[in-house]
């Protein structure tokens, strides 16, 4: 071995914990800084760029400087201001579940509310995800809306109140209730 790559290794073997310092920072936005609730359930950012943050006090819409509050009092077509997922597909389209006030679609600048009426199995949603035949599936305490070509088609059953989605190819249901661990067939 020369006498370069000793010296070399020797330096690699020596000094192993010389490490570029981060250039790490961190930032905080509240409802000082626009935010209608500084509580956030969901967080997503769009191919626009947009960061997307859901609260009980409205849907608010990020581009890295100010935040657009979209609320039931400032916004047609919204039915509450308590939003607690969103979810976006490929072209942009924004879905939004409220605590208890259905679904709402944000598509080229409108919003549009899905509810029971609509065929929802319940206005009290609890998640949202894009299922491997490209349908939506939302959940609700009432069961499972698929929704595709414009309309929802139902699996009813009960929910418990507290649970949480886990995705691969099946979708796995927990909960700290009774209920445990559930696989849902879709």
């Amino acid at each position: 071995m020369s006498l370069s790559k000793k010296l070399f290794l020797g330096f690699c073997l020596c000094f192993p914990f010389i490490t570029a310092q981060a250039q790490y920072r961190f930032d905080s936005w509240t409802t000082d800084n626009g935010l209608p609730q500084n509580s956030v359930y969901s967080i997503l950012q769009t191919a626009d760029g947009h960061i997307w943050l859901t609260t009980l006090d409205g849907l608010a819409r990020f581009d890295g400087v100010r935040f657009t509050v979209f609320n039931k009092s400032n916004t047609k077509n919204l039915p509450s201001s308590r939003f607690i997922k969103i979810f976006a597909e490929a072209d942009d389209t924004l879905w939004i579940c409220t605590e208890e006030s259905g679904l709402v679609r944000y598509q080229n600048g409108e919003f549009q509310t899905f509810t029971t009426a609509d065929g929802l199995p319940s206005n009290n949603l609890r998640e949202i995800l894009k299922d491997t035949d490209g349908s939506l599936l939302i959940f609700t305490e009432n069961g499972i809306a698929r929704f595709r070509d414009n309309r929802f088609s139902i699996r009813r059953f009960r929910l418990p109140k507290v649970w949480r989605i886990k995705t691969s190819i099946r979708f796995w249901k927990t909960s700290a209730a009774r209920f445990g661990l559930q696989r849902i067939k879709v």
